[in-house]
Order: C-alpha cells, then sequence, then structure tokens
C-alpha cells in the first residue's frame, strides 16, 4: 500500500514537472540541453566558420505584418526615422449620411503591442507594460518613452494593389527609401494640429490604459476601459470638406473609388525639440488603426419637428501600406560593415541590422579544397566541390562514422560596442542559397510563454547578465541549435549551402522582401527575409577572424559540434 501510494505521488510530481517544464522560457530550456558534463560526448570547436557582411540597401516595405514608427537615435548605429504611409478603407460602403452632416469630432486610434501585468482590485485600474517600444529612460524603475514629432498627413500618392510595368500581374512593391516620392504630393496641412502638444510636437508613446468616462447621476465614471494605443484629434474641418463636400458625391458606392477619392494618411516622424537626440521608435499594426468621425445630422418629424441625430462614419487604415525609413547612420557602423566584408579570412565584427541595414553571410568549414575521397573512401588530391574539412567528417580517418548529437553556432556580442542600445531579442538563420529555414527550424515545436520565445530549442535568443536592475541586464550571446542541418550534411551529403544571419522581430515570418538593388559580388543577393525588415533593431557580434593574440578571441564565433563514435 505504501509502495503504491509512493509510485502514485511519484507519478502525478512528474506529471506537473513535465507540463511546468514545457511553458518556460528559452533561458530555462534549450539553452544547455546537454549539460555541464556532456555526458562523456567529444566536443569540437576546431572547425573553420567564415562570416561576413553584406550591406542591403532600401528593402521591400510594402504591407508588412507590422510597421515602424518612430525617431531612434541608437548609439552605435546612429539614427533613424520611421514613417507609414496607410490607405484608408471605408467600413461600410455606400453609407447613408443624412441631411445637414456636421462633423463634431474625429478620432484615430491604433492600439499598441502590449502585456497586463496586474489589476487594482479596489479600483479596478490595469497596469500594462509595453512591448516592442525603444528609446526611454528609467524613472523609479519604469520605462519612460522619449518624445517624438508626430504629424498626420493626407496621402495624395495613390498605392496601387498590382505593378503596371508588369502587366498588373504582380504586387506592386515599394520601397523602405522612397520618402521623397511621398513628402512632395501630401497635403501640407497637419491634421493632427490640436493646441496640446501631446498630440504632435510632443508625442509620447504612453504605457497607460485608456479609460472613457460617462455620468452617472452627475458623478463622472468609468465607461469603458481599452489597452494601451496612440489616440490623435483630427481637425474636424478637414473631414468635413472631404467626407461631405461637394467633391464626395459619389465616392462612397465600393471601396475602389474611396481610395482613389481619399488616397491615405501619412505618418511623418521627426525628432521632437523637447528630445532632439533620443526620441523612440515603436512597432505597430497599422491594419488595426480606424479613424471614427462623429457628426450629426438634421431630422424632421412628419410634424415639422427638428432635432438632431449623432452618427459615426468608420474608416479602417487596412489598405495597402509603406514603411518610409530614412537613416542617418554613424560612420563607425558603416566603415565597419565595409572594412568587415572579406568573403575569404571572414569579418572581425558582425553587424545584422533590420531595415535597410546589413546582413551576415556564413560558410561552415570553410573554403579550402585540396583534396577528396573515393567511393571506396581513399583519399583523392585535387578539389572536388567539398570543403576539406567537410570530407574529413564524411569519412574519418579510422573508419567510424560519426553520431552528431548536438550542433550549435554561438554568437557572442560586442558589449563594448553596444553600450547603451536597444538590442534585438532574437537572431534568425536561415538557408541564403534557396531564402528559406534551416531544417531544425521547421521540426522545433518548441512552445513559451511569449510567443516571441517559440522554436527555443532551435535557439538565436538574447542570453542576458543576470542582474538586478532593468538598465543593466546587457546581451551575452546568442546560440543557435542546427544538429539537423549538421547531420544531413554529414551523413546525407546535403548541399553545404550559405547561411544567411539577420536580426528578427518575428521568428513565426518566413517570408522574404525584394531588395531594390540587388547587391555585388559573384554570388549577389536580391533578398533578405521580412522578419529582418521590420526590425529597427541591430546588433554587433564577434566574427571568426579574431587573432589569437586578440583579448577577444574567447568570444570569436564558434561552430560547437558534440559527437559520440561506435565503439
Amino acid at each position: 500500500m505504501q509502495n503504491n501510494s509512493f509510485l502514485k505521488l511519484l507519478f502525478i510530481v512528474s506529471i506537473v514537472a513535465f507540463f511546468a517544464s514545457c511553458d518556460k522560457d528559452f533561458n530555462q530550456i534549450g539553452s544547455d540541453i546537454i549539460g555541464a558534463d556532456h555526458f562523456g560526448l567529444i566536443q569540437d570547436v576546431s572547425k573553420t566558420v567564415i562570416a561576413y557582411n553584406e550591406a542591403t540597401g532600401s528593402v521591400e516595405t510594402s504591407n508588412l505584418a507590422i510597421n515602424s514608427l518612430g525617431y531612434y537615435n541608437n548609439p552605435f548605429f546612429g539614427k533613424t526615422r520611421a514613417s507609414v504611409v496607410s490607405q484608408v478603407i471605408l467600413d461600410t460602403i455606400n453609407q447613408t449620411i443624412g441631411a445637414n452632416p456636421t462633423v463634431t469630432k474625429v478620432e484615430l486610434s491604433l492600439p499598441y503591442f502590449s502585456r497586463l501585468k496586474s489589476t487594482d482590485a479596489v479600483t479596478g485600474d490595469n497596469t500594462y507594460e509595453l512591448d516592442s517600444v525603444h528609446g526611454y529612460v528609467i524613472v523609479n524603475n519604469k520605462k519612460v518613452f522619449n518624445k517624438i514629432k508626430l504629424s498626420v498627413y493626407e496621402s495624395n500618392y495613390y498605392l496601387r494593389d498590382y505593378d503596371a510595368a508588369l502587366g498588373f500581374q504582380d504586387a506592386q512593391k515599394y520601397y523602405s527609401g522612397a520618402t521623397s516620392d511621398f513628402d512632395i504630393v501630401k497635403n501640407p496641412d497637419r491634421l493632427n494640429d490640436d493646441t496640446n502638444s501631446s498630440q504632435n510636437d510632443e508625442f509620447l508613446y504612453s504605457a497607460d490604459e485608456i479609460k472613457t468616462y460617462k455620468s452617472v447621476d452627475g458623478a463622472q465614471v468609468v465607461d469603458k476601459r481599452s489597452p494601451p494605443g496612440m489616440r490623435l484629434k483630427l481637425r474636424n474641418q478637414f473631414f468635413q470638406d472631404k467626407l461631405f463636400g461637394s467633391n464626395a458625391s459619389g465616392k462612397f458606392l465600393n471601396n475602389n473609388l474611396f481610395k482613389e477619392y481619399f488616397r491615405g494618411l501619412y505618418f511623418k516622424v521627426d525628432n521632437s525639440s523637447s528630445s532632439s537626440e533620443q526620441g523612440s521608435m515603436a512597432l505597430l499594426n497599422f491594419r488595426l488603426g480606424r479613424i471614427i468621425v462623429t457628426y450629426n445630422v438634421t431630422l424632421t418629424s412628419s410634424t415639422g419637428v427638428v432635432s438632431t441625430k449623432e452618427i459615426k462614419f468608420g474608416i479602417s487604415l487596412s489598405g495597402n501600406s509603406v514603411n518610409l525609413l530614412e537613416n542617418d547612420y554613424k560612420s563607425q557602423y558603416t566603415s565597419g560593415v565595409a572594412s568587415n566584408s572579406n568573403t575569404i579570412t571572414g569579418a572581425y565584427n558582425l553587424y545584422p541590422k533590420g531595415g535597410d541595414g546589413s546582413m551576415t553571410i556564413i560558410k561552415l568549414f570553410g573554403n579550402q579544397d585540396v583534396r577528396g575521397y573515393s567511393a571506396s573512401g581513399l583519399p583523392t588530391t585535387g578539389a572536388n566541390g567539398v570543403s576539406d574539412e567537410l570530407d574529413d567528417l564524411r569519412n574519418p580517418s579510422d573508419g567510424k562514422k560519426i553520431l552528431v548529437n548536438e550542433a550549435n553556432l554561438i554568437f557572442y556580442v560586442d558589449k563594448t560596442k553596444m553600450t547603451g542600445t536597444s538590442e534585438p531579442n532574437r537572431i534568425y538563420l536561415y538557408d541564403l542559397n534557396n531564402h528559406r529555414p534551416i531544417i531544425d527550424y521547421f521540426i522545433d515545436n518548441s512552445v513559451a510563454s511569449n510567443v516571441k520565445n517559440n522554436k527555443y530549442v532551435h535557439g538565436g535568443i538574447i542570453e542576458k547578465e543576470t542582474l538586478s536592475t532593468i538598465v543593466d541586464k546587457r546581451g551575452i550571446k546568442y546560440k543557435i541549435r542546427l544538429t539537423n542541418h549538421l547531420r544531413n550534411l554529414i551523413s546525407k551529403d546535403s548541399t553545404n549551402v550559405r547561411l544567411g544571419l539577420v536580426v528578427t522581430e518575428s521568428i513565426a515570418i518566413t517570408t522574404n522582401s525584394k531588395l531594390k538593388n540587388v547587391t555585388s559580388g559573384t554570388n549577389p543577393i536580391n533578398r533578405i527575409p521580412t522578419s529582418s525588415a521590420l526590425s529597427p533593431l541591430g546588433t554587433v557580434l564577434f566574427g571568426n577572424n579574431i587573432p589569437t593574440s586578440d583579448p577577444n578571441y574567447a568570444n570569436r564565433l564558434k561552430l560547437e559540434i558534440y559527437y559520440t563514435k561506435p565503439n
């Protein structure tokens, strides 16, 4: 009886422990799967990895899942202004307007990415934390974001669905560097012209809950609570003329007519005079943005009594969009990319940078190819198209095939260069030859409590110092597991493709975005992962080309392989 009870208790505890472990984040599971003693496995960190940089330039940013909006001065990379142009779409087509419409209020709303932290049991007030907003100071252990200058204009640039130059067969592409094309045709009158400067010249991303009120028995009480988001008052007279003026006749029959008539809004950002060298930048889903136009109409009863009625006119920002990026990069970044682009020796530093920035190209096992192996496993002289290091792994001298138990690429952060900067949460490794994830990405179904950390076994998530205060937690390294990719190279003679490394905002996005200009060189690149195009951040990592005498030699890029051999 006692044994049965004990076994039942042990079984219950095991089940609880298993399910609890499934919800842990990457740094608790997947960071050191093998363990410190490695169970007697052979560790090999001697294999060659060549990694170098490639500037990408202007990239396709039309219809991204999320857009950057803000002004951010990165201490290492420099300044970036991120603006957005978005088409507007009618909530209801052919809406009946009514007699003598008079606009009384126009409000634009756009939710932020946020997490609910707590709820006050007495007041019911909710406390939120913003996600994906960069550029802040710490006040009383709380993030306070720097101000920016935000101007909303009518856009007179028509965002087409399809490319006329390609016979309307392909989707129209718009690029990050096209700011001047939109500037010259915008309506110069700012729509968010409220006298409250927090609506424009000193706009501030805030984690505060949004509350609206109503009057009950003469007292103001909370009517509705909403998570943090942008709330802008737009100019009534513009919408009075645009929606109810003489030119609006017949424009509400369908959205094709409406989009041609009202071509969209241009959210243009600059630095605020109150924080001219700082600023902040947020990632936003503009498709969730809405404009509610409140207006009154005249009603006349059958007895001739005249009254007014309030009506809502809904417009969404769910049409085509383009993210416009203006960069004033620092020379330490641009010269760093240029001087660390040697395809033969590799780089001292790696500079993966999102947006129209740069990426890293990686070649496993180096370039040396002076010998090969015959079908019977005997060494031969002369190049065979396979690097010698990989050939040797496929054909071990003792004839015992190795079994790869785990393989990782480990990238250490250059803390000196990244001092005081926002660091990307994740980097993404992919098959550059075929522009797709590697096999380890596909077979990893691990799920974390924060969706940004899904596929944490495959990894690429930043590992930080474990210090107490939020401002002191700096990145140490990123580790990416490519065990199955390496197994296929060694055991299945798969092609040793070039690998690409970029920063990513969402590991779930695996599509690609076209570069405006194809990169130069013998293996030009014409597109990058979309997840990098939408990220405003960058990082500086140590590469492979670090002299043994250099104090950072231990932090060089490593291919770490654990393997066993049959007895």
